[in-house]
């Protein structure tokens, strides 16, 4: 991080808590999460198995300055990563890194509509948070435009992405979909996206993504991209109970297709969580990306090593040791590049304020 980044950051977030101190106090608010990780990883594509210790701290401040305007900004631990605030443990003790994880301005157009710019969270929505086309740590920089009335509702979203403004990559999204009810134990959300990524195909992967690598997607000799992503999305999840003991549950899933690739185009996602005396969570999925289906720099970075063109399962069990504190274990069972065996093993203790 350059040296002025770092002086704005400071004085942004200065300010921030300098309005937590002189404005209204119910104009400010602040919140803040820690999450210690130990990951271990067995890939049989690799020599050797892989342990290591991980942490990620975000730090945010949001300011409403009206009840139509919001502005938040939020810092983190960093890597040069698009899909990730973990900082990994172990560097001869040297210190951490923090970089601006968002830094947005969200307006009320009226009750039903809004406008978002800047550095933001992802505006989509994701069946049980999925992470089949974007990383859950992906902040998009953009214009988002978001209605929603009664049970129906859509975004629509631009954004670039790319590391030379004058060749950004653009990421344009625009989803619709609704929201109702059957009783009052069982609800449904559907929606149907459409998201197209341009510019990317004939193009090195050292122009586009942080670290110059291609992550999955296929690349003729000279390490080019061979195709644009031009991707629909269906996305769906339901709550319900089911049981005598009324378990409360959310299914869904996920399908996905490019448009703009010949083969190797799909993909899809499936899973159930399950809440067991409200304590206990379980959540199994299972997921088939084909290496086509996706841009790879964008998406989950630790099922199959992150990138497109994986298969396997996934289960995550969470336990709260405390209301702000949770323990989550997490194992990957995968086809990495539908070829190697993948092992991957999550424990993470996350603190949230």
């Amino acid at each position: 991080m350059g040296r002025y980044m770092k002086q704005f950051l400071v004085t942004a977030i200065t300010t921030l808590f300098f309005f937590n101190l002189s404005a209204e106090q119910n104009a400010v608010e602040v919140n803040y999460d820690f999450r210690y990780r130990y990951e271990y990883t067995d890939d049989e594509s690799k020599a050797a198995t892989r342990r290591r210790n991980r942490i990620r701290a975000r730090l945010g401040v949001e300011y409403k300055p009206s009840d139509k305007l919001k502005i938040k900004i939020r810092l983190a631990t960093a890597e040069e990563k698009s899909t990730s605030a973990n900082q990994t443990l172990g560097h001869d003790f040297s210190l951490s890194d923090i970089g601006m994880d968002q830094f947005y301005f969200d307006y009320a157009i009226d009750q039903n509509s809004k406008l978002v710019f800047g550095k933001q969270p992802n505006p989509f929505f994701k069946s049980n948070k999925s992470q089949v086309i974007f990383d859950n740590d992906f902040n998009p920089e953009g214009m988002v435009y978001q209605f929603r009335k009664g049970m129906y509702f859509s975004t629509l979203g631009i954004f670039s992405y790319d590391k030379k403004p004058s060749e950004s990559v653009s990421i344009d999204g625009f989803q619709i979909g609704l929201s109702n009810s059957f009783s009052d134990a069982t609800s449904f959300k559907l929606a149907l996206a459409q998201y197209k990524f341009d510019k990317i195909k004939g193009r090195p992967a050292s122009e586009i993504t942080w670290n110059g690598k291609i992550f999955g997607n296929p690349a003729d000799a000279n390490g080019n991209y061979l195709n644009n992503f031009n991707v629909t999305n269906i996305s769906a999840e339901i709550k319900t109970t089911i049981g005598t003991q009324s378990i409360p549950s959310l299914f869904f899933i996920d399908i996905l297709n490019n448009k703009d690739a010949k083969d190797h185009e799909r993909g899809f996602q499936a899973g159930i969580k399950l809440n067991f005396n409200k304590l206990w969570k379980v959540t199994y999925l299972y997921k088939d990306v084909e290496k086509n289906a996706v841009f790879g720099a964008l998406v989950d970075s630790t099922f199959g090593g992150g990138g497109s063109g994986h298969k396997g399962h996934q289960m995550t069990i969470s336990y709260p040791l405390s209301k702000k504190l949770t323990f989550d274990f997490t194992w990957f069972d995968n086809k990495k590049k539908m070829e190697f065996d993948y092992q991957k093993a999550l424990l993470d203790f996350k603190y949230k304020l």
